[in-house]
């Protein structure tokens, strides 16, 4: 299947089905009406019929590989037996040959969709053939009842043609953003991960150069974090780390404040235009919020876990890169742990310089 997963493959063979049982109906009734209802659409019956059994078939949970080849195999035979009945070549049905391959490589995959150009290359050979040798059904309409009739079929065409592509452009990109939102998110807690980041850090020191605006940035590690793994597990130790996640991402008052997961049990906090006194006064807040929600150690252990904090700071100009304010953080959190841990400790330019 080349689309994306987002994009239910049941429902577009579904919705496939509906389009084409309409636009068969539509255009033999517009064939019948122009020529005088000459004779019975046998061909188009046919596919009607199938499609409509195909419909309850993939609504009783049918296989759709199935579905899909045998929509296929039906637009197949109108081709063939359709093109034969309505003046070979010349005629309108052949017209609507191309879409039976996009709709294999639709509904399918690329190597059906080569299959199935091959058998329609067949088709319209067979019927250029029984053309020259003449040995096609009379053609009782007039020059301009075949031109109407091709004309219909042709706008047909358009309008399946771009809703397929339609469909394609909005897949395709339902899907690039979709990676998109991946690449840059944790799995875990559903946060930044370590690339978004730095992709926004990197923004938003740009623009703090651009602004001569302040700009903090807070490195928060879990203290003891493996003690906490070694007593309740690792999976516990996942759950430890969302809501930890939950808990920072409640004292973050704006929106403007982003949070992400930088690896392990390290997170990082962005503050744009907030100097480093302020930041300091969030990553307080982080350190005592944590506390306050009592997350035992394990049961020999009554200490409730914490969190060690390094901020880091730059105004304008000073701030170079991300990973100056990177390097500037880690250090106070570096410190922060030699002193103790469970403690916030700053790093960077004064507020006044």
């Amino acid at each position: 299947m080349i689309f994306s997963p987002l994009l239910d493959r049941r429902r577009l063979i579904f919705n496939t089905n509906a389009v084409i049982i309409f636009l068969v109906i539509i255009l033999t009734l517009l064939k019948q009406v122009i020529t005088g209802f000459e004779s019975p659409p046998i061909p188009a019956f046919i596919v009607v019929a199938g499609a409509v059994w195909n419909l309850v078939y993939l609504r009783r949970g049918g296989s759709l590989d199935i579905a899909a080849w045998l929509l296929i195999s039906l637009l197949l035979f109108g081709l063939a037996f359709g093109g034969f009945n309505n003046y070979g070549f010349w005629g309108p049905v052949v017209l609507l040959a191309p879409l039976i391959s996009i709709f294999a490589l639709l509904l399918i995959n690329s190597r059906a969709a080569v299959v199935v150009l091959v058998l329609v290359t067949l088709i319209l050979s067979g019927l250029v053939f029984v053309d020259i040798v003449g040995i096609l059904p009379p053609n009782t309409n007039t020059s301009a009842t075949m031109l109407l009739g091709r004309f219909i079929a042709l706008m047909a065409l358009c309008l399946v043609s771009t809703w397929v592509v339609w469909l394609f452009a909005t897949t395709s990109k339902q899907l690039l953003e979709k990676i998109e939102k991946q690449s840059i998110t944790d799995y875990l807690t559903e946060i930044m991960n370590r690339r978004g980041i730095e992709i926004i850090l990197s923004r938003e020191i740009a623009r703090a150069r651009r602004t001569d605006t302040w700009l903090s940035v807070i490195m928060i590690d879990v203290d003891f974090f493996k003690r906490f793994n070694d007593n309740h597990g690792h999976q516990a130790g996942d759950r430890c780390l969302i809501q930890v996640a939950d808990i920072i991402q409640s004292c973050m008052a704006r929106q403007t404040d982003l949070l992400g997961r930088f690896g392990g049990e390290e997170f990082m906090v962005i503050l744009p235009d907030t100097n480093i006194e302020g930041a300091a006064k969030v990553a307080e807040s982080i350190r005592l919020c944590i506390l306050k929600n009592n997350i035992l150690y394990g049961a020999s252990n009554a200490n409730p876990l914490s969190v060690t904090l390094g901020v880091a700071g730059a105004r304008g100009t000073a701030v170079t890169s991300v990973d100056q304010l990177i390097r500037l953080a880690d250090d106070a959190l570096y410190r922060g742990k030699h002193q103790g841990r469970n403690c916030v400790v700053t790093e960077g330019v004064d507020d006044d310089s």
